[in-house]
């Protein structure tokens, strides 16, 4: 008897530990099915009745829209304004719209409507100057000189110091002696605040962005990626990586790890009601792909 207990006991640990990577498996599954199921969201209800009504007026211009006018940036009749979520944000956004994209399409209107104090939206060519305070502002776009959130601060402290010249004699040191002092100042960055005030976003398709971000007024701009993102959006372009994110998508994320990462504080859903309309659309659009279910086939604007 005293032999065959602990093969029993290995047996039974084999078995948990089976278990427990089948629940693991189901859980990653299921997150990954299921990507905004966390999120703490103001009641929806507001926007299952609508969509059970249909199409409303909007009260500025007239035009019949599902949910929110896309040309007024306000909610359409059936969807009362003081039901919709307002979201307090830690900086100004400015979004650059191709004067291509389609209104009804954009989801960088959600970020107007839920956060109509914080952000703007602007139609290309025109773009805001920002020259004069590119040591406050960064754009959202990937590319090879794309830093991490984390090293905003960092850099952003670095054009200080090169428009006021500061940085002029560390081209006289040697490279390593150089290389260790920007990673010194690059850790006590993190114990500064940030000067970071304004954050830019292109509204295009991946197809089109390039005319914008080619501008010269945004060149000056430090440039910021959110490369461990995936988007779970409806109408993702085939051909390009998952990491090519939606407008409201980009903000989110980005606020998100800006709250952890710069302003140094655990995260607790301040920011998930910018996803109050996408969270919902997707619900709808994944139900549409269910046989059987002619309701939310009304999502079109």
């Amino acid at each position: 008897m005293s032999l065959s207990t602990p093969i029993f006991l290995k047996e039974r640990e084999e078995d948990n530990s089976k278990f427990v990577e089948i629940q693991q498996s189901q859980t990653t599954s299921i997150a990954a099915e299921y990507p905004l199921q966390n999120l703490c969201l103001a009641s929806q209800e507001v926007l299952q009745k609508a969509q059970q009504n249909g199409r409303s007026k909007c009260l500025r211009c007239g035009g019949s829209r599902m949910f929110y006018c896309y040309t007024c940036y306000v909610p359409v009749e059936n969807v009362p304004i003081e039901q919709i979520p307002r979201v307090k944000l830690p900086l100004k956004i400015d979004i650059i719209k191709h004067p291509n994209e389609t209104d009804g399409k954009s989801t960088a209107i959600h970020a107007k409507l839920l956060a109509p104090e914080f952000v703007n939206i602007y139609t290309y060519p025109c773009i805001p100057e920002y020259e004069e305070k590119d040591h406050e502002v960064a754009l959202v776009f990937p590319g090879p000189k794309s830093v991490s959130v984390k090293e905003i601060s960092f850099h952003l402290q670095e054009k200080i110091q090169n428009n006021v010249g500061g940085k002029n004699d560390d081209l006289d040191k040697p490279f390593i002696k150089r290389k260790k002092t920007e990673e010194q100042d690059l850790n006590d960055s993190k114990c500064k605040d940030t000067t970071l005030k304004k954050i830019v976003f292109i509204d295009s398709t991946w197809n089109q962005t390039n005319k914008i971000f080619t501008d010269e007024r945004l060149q000056g701009l430090l440039q910021v990626e959110l490369k461990t993102r995936k988007t779970c959006f409806w109408r993702h372009q085939k051909g390009k990586p998952d990491t090519f994110l939606s407008t409201i998508e980009a903000i989110y994320y980005f606020l998100v790890d800006y709250h952890t990462d710069i302003l140094k504080e655990k995260y607790k859903g301040q920011y998930d009601n910018l996803l109050f309309f996408y969270s919902f659309m997707h619900q709808l659009v994944k139900n549409a792909k269910c046989p059987g279910d002619k309701e939310t086939r009304k999502l079109t604007h």
